[in-house]
This record gives structure tokens, sequence and C-alpha cells, in this order.
């Protein structure tokens, strides 16, 4: 028997504590004097813009663009100060020319100036609402928030009072703000905090960060569960960020971590790399992707500042309160809907009572280009279709060819390890199929990417991996790992049904008897999470399969018994006896067809990568096309009507 174990290092988790928001109470009574009469947040909510009202829908995640821009006031350049610049109108063209090619969705602006604002009118007041714009000062005017009308409605706006040149008081504005398309409300705030281009400013800087934390924090405890997102010019590094961070929810989105009191100097504040004056941060109920400080051709020549953006993901209302917080994978290779019914309960007890007590489909369907188990396995991690010119994965092969998936793909591809690992939680991969190593190698500590999220967890994103070629012996070492350190994700593949169908059919005796064995199996895997404290009433199942069979082989794509696969989920706040195609009605039952990828989409084996991280509370993976919006449910969720 052949056992192979690795474990890399124990990961931290520094976006959550037990992985729910932090709750931390306002420090003063500022922001809860601004917020005497709060805005209901019920699903349907009367609009402060247009009167129009909006309707809870069922979506996925909140996924927009947030952006911190720093203008150039018109000023600086059209009184000849700044020598060899564009006036400010014509900077603010190309302004907006930079939100509009970089999807930026909402924007805090400083140092806009009337010429420039009149521009930005002018060439975009009909696709974005703002605030305060013209309806304040002109100081006010400075540090608009500016939204796509067509992604947001704007729910209720305030400003509050924070010091800038020589203590003066400048009018900062702060709005809610609902998606449209998700229901979700959120807050944003931007500031532009005083430079010492008046003399020293640090004293008055420092006044600012204090009645910003005020703010946040008191937006959360009037607000609880509502993002807060801060945009702006802080015109400090660790001055504002290890304060900011620490005394409130915020996380920067290029990363960093502190905590109450820290400092650089006494240890307690790590600082973002590279960092800059420019700040996005949003509180802990949030995730960011794609952080990016712009400086191309064009910024360079409309602002002294960098644009600086990022991807805000905010999980969707169907797992915002949900107590999950370990997610397992189980891949049972081989494994035939119809086979599952022929068992019938007394055949497999355990599949059924999983059915019976989650949503399930036997309806699923593989990838289109293949239908064997690693290629539709590294789909399951990824996201992503086999075609490689389409944006696929690029494993074709059903055999570890000694390679890694980003040389099949020739291009790095992210996979549920790269998430949950680089957000500081834990990972582990179980296989009793010898080719699995293939995945391990492809995000070890040598091919895995970079950890641009929070502090650096390293390459290496599965933290435990076992390898062996006896399923009792993987459940034996799968159960024990469970019982004593469980990680937040564990993907576990079995393969001894598809090996038995393969050599005896898949439709012979033999398949038959060891569909038995294996459902007992996974039913030592449901013992243990139900025999656990820390698993019970936490642990989302997600059971699935690379591929099923016929005959002898699974590897003609066009046989419905090979790309026909069972899908089932199970856990706390799982709809129980649902059918997964009535729980999403955005996917198709395909009846006996395969659909390409180009059809209303059936329900996939590869939904599971993003089911996986958004029950996590985690963003989307970066590349995936499957359930790229996390809004494949198998949540109840909350009550629409309340």
């Amino acid at each position: 028997m052949r056992i192979t174990t690795h474990e890399s290092g124990t990961s931290r988790s520094i976006r959550r504590q037990n992985h729910r928001p932090r709750r931390r109470l306002a420090t003063g009574a500022l922001a809860l004097a601004l917020l005497a009469a709060p805005l209901s947040l019920l699903g349907a909510s009367q609009a402060a813009e247009g009167g129009e009202t909006l309707r809870k829908q069922p979506a996925g995640a909140t996924i927009f663009r947030l952006s911190s821009f720093n203008l150039l006031g018109a000023g600086h350049t059209d009184s000849g100060e700044r020598k060899g610049w564009a006036s400010g109108a014509t900077r603010m063209k190309w302004a907006v020319q930079v939100l509009d090619d970089n999807g930026i969705n909402v924007v805090g602006f400083q140092e806009m100036q009337q010429p420039q604002y009149d521009v930005f009118h002018e060439l975009a007041g009909s696709r974005f609402g703002i605030f305060p714009g013209n309806q304040l000062t002109t100081a006010a005017m400075a540090n608009s928030i500016a939204w796509r009308r067509d992604t947001w409605t704007l729910l209720r706006k305030e400003t509050i009072q924070i010091p800038y040149f020589d203590g003066n008081l400048i009018r900062m504005p702060y709005v809610l703000l609902q998606n449209k398309q998700t229901g979700q409300q959120a807050w944003f705030f931007n500031t532009h905090n005083p430079a010492d281009a008046h003399g020293p400013a640090q004293k008055w800087r420092d006044q600012a960060v204090a009645k910003e934390i005020d703010l946040v924090n008191g937006l959360r405890e009037q607000y609880p569960g509502v993002p807060v997102f801060v945009t702006g010019d802080m015109n400090d590094r660790d001055k504002f960020f290890c304060p900011m961070t620490g005394n409130t929810e915020l996380l920067a989105a290029n990363g960093g971590a502190s905590t109450a009191g820290g400092t650089v100097e006494n240890g307690g504040c790590t600082m973002p790399e590279p960092s800059r004056v420019d700040w996005v941060l949003g509180t802990s109920d949030t995730n960011f992707t794609g952080y990016t400080a712009l400086h191309d051709e064009l910024v360079q020549k409309t602002t002294d500042h960098f644009v600086i953006y990022a991807d805000a993901n905010i999980p969707p209302p169907s797992v915002q309160e949900s107590p999950v917080t370990r997610v397992v994978v189980l891949s049972v290779e081989g494994l035939r809907p119809s086979a599952i019914r022929k068992a019938g309960e007394a055949g497999t007890p355990v599949l059924h009572r999983l059915m019976g007590e989650g949503a399930s489909t036997l309806n699923a369907r593989t990838e289109v280009e293949r239908t064997t188990t690693l290629p539709n396995v590294v789909g399951m991690l990824t996201g992503r279709r086999v075609n490689a010119d389409r944006g696929g994965h690029g494993v074709r092969a059903d055999r570890d060819t000694g390679l890694t998936v980003q040389a099949a793909a020739g291009r790095y591809v992210s996979s549920t390890f790269d998430i949950v690992h680089n957000f500081g939680l834990s990972t582990a991969l179980f296989s009793s199929q010898p080719r699995m190593a293939l995945v391990d190698r492809s995000w070890d500590d040598v091919n895995g990417g970079l950890d641009p999220y929070g502090l650096d967890d390293g390459r290496d994103k599965i933290n435990r991996f076992v390898s062996t070629t006896d399923d009792q012996e993987l459940v034996d070492r799968l159960t024990a790992m469970l019982s004593t350190s469980p990680k937040a994700l564990t993907v576990a593949q079995l393969s001894l049904l598809d090996d038995v169908g393969r050599t005896s059919g898949y439709a012979s005796q033999a398949y038959r008897t060891t569909l038995t064995e294996v459902d007992a199996m996974v039913g030592r895997v449901l013992t243990t999470i139900t025999s656990s404290p820390t698993l019970e009433g936490h642990t989302l199942v997600l059971l699935t399969a690379g591929a099923g069979g016929r005959g002898h082989t699974n590897e003609d794509r066009t046989v419905r018994g090979n790309y026909t696969v069972p899908f089932i989920a199970w856990g706390p706040d799982v709809v129980a006896g649902a059918d997964l195609y009535a729980l999403n009605p955005a996917y198709q039952d395909p009846g006996t067809l395969q659909p390409g990828y180009s059809a209303t989409q059936p329900i996939r084996n590869g939904v599971v990568a993003n089911l996986a991280t958004a029950a996590l509370q985690l963003p989307r993976i970066p590349g995936s096309t499957m359930n790229a919006d996390q809004s494949f449910n198998v949540f109840v969720g909350p009550d629409p009507q309340q």
C-alpha cells in the first residue's frame, strides 16, 4: 500500500475571527449623532433618487470596482502653477476615459473643482450619480463620490466635517447605495486629509483619522451587517493605515494588518507593500481582489497621483448569516446517477440521506470537452472549462503528465485552494488517484502563485496533501484529520468505484456491490462531521463526480452515462429535499442532452469551485467562468419579506 502525505505550515486567519465579521462599537458619539434617524434596511427601500422602489431579488455576490481618484485640481494647472499640464477641463475628459476603460463602478474623487465638475456632468452625468457635486459648496465638491446609475440607487446622502488645512472643517461625503441587481446596501465614505503644503499638518491629519474612525464604527453600530467602504487621499501611509485598520473593521484593498494600538515600530502593524497615500478600504464582511495602482500613460497626463482601484466582493445574501465555516468536497469518481436510482435507499442509504436532508440533482453535467476524471476535477477546482484557447484550464489528458495546470493552460490558473489559502484559511487535498499529484504540483511552493491579499501566506496553496491507492485508508486518514485538525476547505477524491467500473463494467454486480461500500465510506465522513462540536452545524458537504461511466469506460464525451453526474449539497441552512434546478432557475435541466457552453447552462460539476468560496464568504476565483457571479444557491437564505 502506498501512502503519500505532506503538510505545509499552518495558515492564519487574518480576515475574520471564527470566520464571522467582527463588531466594534463607536469610540464616540459623533457618528451616532449624525445618524439619529437611520434608514430602514428592509428588502424594499424607497430610493432617494427618482422615487424608485427596489425589489429584493435572489442574486449572487455583489461585485464591483471601487476607486480613489485624485484629479489634480484645475486650480493647480489653469493658474500656471504647474507647467506642462493640460487644463483641468481637458484632463477631466481623460479622467472619464480612465473610469470607462477600467470599468470603475464607484469612485471617490479628490480635488474636483468647478471646471472639472462641469465636464464630468456634461460627459458622464447621465451615467453617473454624484454627491455632493454642485449641491453644497465648492469646498465640498472637491471630494465628491460618483456611482454608475445603472448599477446603484442612492438611498441616503450625508456629510461629516473633517479638519483640512489649518484645521478648517470641510464637509466630506458619505452615501448609502443599493445595488440594483442584488439589493445589497453599502456605505461609501470619501475624504481628503490635509497635506503639509501650508505647513506641518500631522496634527490635523491625526484629528481627521480619529473622526473617520468614529464615523466607520458608528455606521457599523447603526447598520450592523452593512459594509462600509472608505476611499481617499490620506496624505499618510502608516500614520493613517495603522490606527484606521487597528481600531475599525476596515481592511485595505492592498493588504496589510494592524491591531488596536499597533504601530510599525512596536510590531503591531504590518504595512501593505507597496503603500501609497491614496487608499481603498472596506469592512471585514467584504473581500478585495485585483488591487491596482494605475499609472499608465493616460493617467500620467491626467493627474499627479496613481489611480487606485480594486474589485470589491460582498458575499451573496444567502450566505451572509450562514454558520458555515468549513467546506468538504467529495468527488466520488464513476458515480452514476442511474446506479443511485437502481440501488435505492436500501443500497445507498447515505446518499439518499444526503438528498433527503440536502438539495440535489441526479442530472448534473461534466465538462463538455472531456468526461474523464482528471480534466473534470481540475474544472471543479478552478471553475473553468477545459479548452485553454477559450479561457479553460487546459488539462485534457486523464493522467499525470509530469507538468502542471499552468503549463497546460499557458498561464497561471487560480483555484479554490488559491482563494481559501490566500485569505488566510487552511486547505487539504485527499485522493486515491496517483494522477492527482499533478494537482498538488500545480499549486505547491514552487508553482503556486503569489498571495496578493492580506498578509503573505506563501505559494503552497494546499496545506495538506494525502495520496493513497486505497479508498478505505483514505477515509481513515480523512476522518482522523476532520476529527483533530479540520481545514476550512477539504477536497477528497474517492476512485474505487471508477476503478471497478473500468475493470468489471459500470453496470456489473461488482460495481453495485462497491457502490454500497463507497456509500458506507461517505457515511463515515458524515458521522465524523456530526460527532464533532467544531464541525456539526458548521460544515457544508458538496458531493459530485468527475465522471460517470458506461460499459468499461467514460472517455466518450457523447455518451449520456459518461457526462451525467450527481450533485448534492448537505449542511446547515441547505434547503432540505430541494431540487437544485428548482432552487436555481437560471440553470436549465438538460433532459438527456449535453448542451454546449453557448446554450443555457445545466448545473455542471464545475460550479462547485465558486460555490465553495461563496459558502466561506470569500470571493470568486480569478478567471473562473462557472458560477462566476457566485449566484448558484443551495441555502435557504434571508426571508425576502424581512
